[in-house]
């Protein structure tokens, strides 16, 4: 079995640094191109993880956050996908987009795009740092450098849906990160109603750097 890493939104690969380690099995990680420099959209996202899986036999694929939505579509008929793990994941179904999970209260903690991001020069979408490292990374032992690792992407990202849903389909287990100020807690349990099987943890959005062990036992957990 082999474990499969995809990102989130403005993240990249070195956000899993911490997990790896604690697996007791081969990861590989996704470089999502939506938040490299082809700055591409999710349906090149979902191509890349593909690609990925196409170089494997058994694979479970943990996706977090945004990247829930590309590795729904990517998983969906492959051969090679034994099992899906959403980790404060957007679990997408067809014409569902990012920009469409709101949290029932308004009051809930979630991402405020126009408090927490900003538009580039040229376009792009970027998380602030300072918002970051209060938002995304808050109980995570150096949210400094967690916040120096995103990246901006283009905003396109949020008004795509999935082409095609894996979860309907291939086993799931979802994760709730209980102190989540990201991905509003409401939202991710409404959507684990869509999974076999729902864990929580008593994280906020990163839980793969405030608890890398216990995500690493998770994984391997539902990987065997």
């Amino acid at each position: 079995m082999t474990v499969v890493l995809v990102h989130g939104a403005w993240h990249s690969p070195w956000h899993w640094h911490a997990v790896v380690p604690h697996l007791a099995m081969p990861a590989v990680t996704v470089d999502l191109p939506s938040c490299g420099p082809e700055h591409a959209d999710m349906h090149a996202d979902a191509a890349a993880i593909r690609r990925v899986l196409d170089e494997h036999a058994d694979v479970t694929l943990v996706a977090h956050s945004y990247g829930g939505i590309p590795a729904t579509e990517a998983a969906a008929g492959h051969p090679a996908v034994r099992n899906l793990l959403y980790l404060a994941a957007y679990n997408a179904d067809l014409g569902e987009t990012l920009a469409a999970f709101a949290p029932e209260d308004p009051a809930e903690a979630n991402i405020r795009p126009e408090q927490d991001c900003e538009l580039t020069e040229d376009g792009m979408l970027a998380f602030r740092p300072d918002r970051a490292m209060l938002v995304l990374f808050h109980d995570c032992p150096d949210p400094s450098e967690a916040a120096r690792h995103l990246r901006p992407m283009r905003p396109m990202f949020t008004q795509q849906a999935p082409d095609a849903v894996a979860w309907k389909e291939i086993p799931s287990t979802y994760v709730v990160c209980t102190r989540d100020r990201a991905t509003a807690v409401g939202v991710q349990r409404r959507l684990s109603a869509r999974a076999q099987q729902v864990l929580e943890i008593d994280t906020g959005h990163s839980a793969y750097l405030a608890r890398p062990e216990r995500v690493a036992e998770i994984i391997t957990e539902v990987a065997s």
